[in-house]
């Protein structure tokens, strides 16, 4: 009979490590997902600061065109 009992708190000690493992392993787990979509969210804001600058460059290289074009003008 103790034998019964002593297995039987040996596959509940060894059913409660496992379980404490999965737990770990999942908040592991959600630790590296949440460092990838801070990184992801961090390259998006990247990306549209690039994406403002490129904009604010071609809109100077336009007006500059547009003044050397008029400038042209006025000296021909």
């Amino acid at each position: 009979m103790m034998n019964s009992k002593t297995e039987d708190n040996k596959r509940r000690a060894e059913a409660l490590k496992i379980a404490r493992q999965n737990d770990e392993f999942k908040t592991e787990d959600n630790k590296r997902r949440a460092e990838a979509l801070k990184s992801a969210r961090q390259n998006d804001e990247f990306k549209t600061e690039d994406n403002k600058r490129r904009v604010g460059a071609l809109k100077i290289a336009r007006q500059d065109d547009e003044f050397k074009t008029e400038d042209n003008k006025r000296r021909a």
